[in-house]
């Protein structure tokens, strides 16, 4: 496969993705509430393996001189609350960040878009 084929199915997969997180986080916090952790931290583990998939995107495509404006950064310190409150056993607070505040960020995922960066 050539690199440039390589380039833009690698974006797609990332948009393809990326488009279904907040529904993904709604569906953790629906979850939660409803007392079931053990499917909550399954879906919890599958979306940190989703994030760092999509932090290992981000290099890739930076290191083929494209950037991207996403908000991964603000997600991942977001995640560092979510860790407390889930240590704590405060599964409400837990279903509060996901609902209201990690979820939303990404209702503008669709609008994170790679751009070639100038060289």
């Amino acid at each position: 496969m050539m690199q440039n084929e390589q380039l833009v199915e690698t974006q797609q997969s990332y948009y393809d993705y990326v488009v279904k997180l907040q529904d993904g986080c709604q569906q953790i916090a629906n979850s939660l509430r409803a007392g079931e952790q053990s499917q909550a931290y399954q879906m919890i583990a599958n979306l940190s393996e989703g994030i760092e998939w999509m932090i290992t995107v981000e290099k890739y495509m930076f290191d083929n001189f494209f950037c991207i404006n996403s908000r991964l950064k603000e997600v991942i310190e977001k995640l560092s609350d979510l860790n407390v409150a889930l240590e704590a056993n405060d599964f409400m607070e837990a279903a509060n960040l996901f609902e209201k505040e990690i979820g939303p960020m990404f209702v503008s995922a669709s609008e994170w878009t790679f751009e070639r960066m100038k060289q």
